[in-house]
């Protein structure tokens, strides 16, 4: 069954972070669920090691720990330079992203970015800075960005505007997993260097996360930052690197009309998008297009976090408020669309009220 209560189904409005929906669609035709995310690491003559990032959103300090032993057993013994190449995406991707946010959500998108372009800070009670979470060390980019801060509740802050910053933290932390590993790294300064014929590949690294893993954690706590990574990662699969925008966006409308019918993902009557985080203003949908969009993901609802007996994902901007998902009903799951573009958030009222129609 489907229940679609609207003053009109066709009129198109703001659909916000609904849109990380049609995007786990495209992810998972083109890339399949069990894609995993790679990380190559690259040797020269010199004794140097590269490491090219291809935008994993789930490089986190576990996973590169992993990397490190990993190496270590592969005979990898010293290194003189640690080199970061992040030029598998374009330098400055067309992408909205939440200005002025210090929340990891928010995060610039980067080919090579650890614990999701963020770092986690925390003082003692005595007001030493410590690093926010056990697995990850203070490093000596965290340490500047904390002194800059007043010491009080833990903080999570994104790297901001400053891609270096990313690649900083990625190279320090690298740098300290390989030592821990038994792996003698000679040179602390940062370099960076797009990959050449010089070097030859050393170790491919698959991210010990699948692409629903992936999906999972954009869904339920709608990360932008693994949005735009997967968006960009569509570029990639379809016109190779360095991944772009603009490609992106074809790559990712030609996906949405092969779905969904003809004038999805160009049609502001079904669907208008041009990316995947949800923050661009500019995209459109309806109703009834939205619920096209859900019964061809219903074999994938369970993605969706679950509020009490509704599979959901939200949508909010100012002045948007929306609903897309599945009530759980007595003969299986009913696709449910709640578009709002006004002053006041009433949606979960609209929902209440749909859910006693069961």
């Amino acid at each position: 069954g489907e229940m679609l209560v609207s003053f009109n189904p066709d009129i198109p409005l703001v659909p916000a972070s609904i849109l990380k929906i049609p995007l786990a669609q495209v992810a998972l035709t083109m890339l399949g669920e069990d894609f995993r995310f790679e990380t190559h690491f690259y040797r020269n003559s010199s004794g140097d090691l590269l490491i090219r990032g291809l935008g994993d959103p789930f490089l986190v300090s576990e996973e590169i720990a992993r990397i490190a032993d990993t190496l270590a057993e592969r005979g990898l013994q010293q290194i003189r330079l640690l080199v970061m190449d992040d030029s598998a995406f374009e330098a400055n991707p067309d992408l909205p992203i939440e200005s002025g946010s210090d929340q990891p959500y928010a995060a610039r998108s980067s080919a090579l970015a650890v614990n999701f372009n963020t770092v986690n800070l925390a003082w003692t009670t005595d007001g030493s800075l410590v690093t926010g979470e056990a697995q990850t060390p203070l490093t000596a980019l965290a340490r500047e960005l904390g002194e800059q801060l007043s010491q009080g509740e833990p903080q999570r802050i994104n790297l901001g505007d400053d891609p270096a910053a990313g690649l900083q933290q990625a190279q320090q932390l690298f740098r300290h997993f390989l030592i821990e590993s038994g792996i003698t790294v000679s040179d602390a300064d940062f370099h960076q260097q797009a990959v050449t014929d010089d070097w030859s590949l050393f170790y491919r690294h698959r991210s010990s996360q699948s692409l629903r893993e992936n999906l999972d954690g954009m869904l339920r706590y709608s990360n932008n930052f693994i949005a735009n990574q997967i968006f960009l990662t569509l570029a990639a699969q379809e016109s190779g690197y360095p991944a772009t925008a603009e490609a992106a966006r074809a790559a990712l409308q030609q996906q949405l009309a092969e779905l969904y019918g003809d004038g999805f993902g160009s049609d502001p009557q079904s669907l208008l998008m041009f990316e995947g985080s949800g923050l661009s203003r500019t995209q459109r949908s309806s109703a009834a297009g939205m619920m096209r969009i859900l019964e061809v993901f219903k074999p994938h609802a369970d993605l969706l976090p679950q509020v009490d007996s509704v599979l959901r994902k939200s949508g909010t901007l100012t002045g948007v408020y929306n609903f897309a998902g599945y009530i759980r009903g007595p003969d299986g799951l009913y696709p449910l669309v709640i578009l709002t573009n006004q002053t006041d958030n009433n949606r979960a009222e609209i929902l209440r009220l749909l859910q006693r129609q069961l």
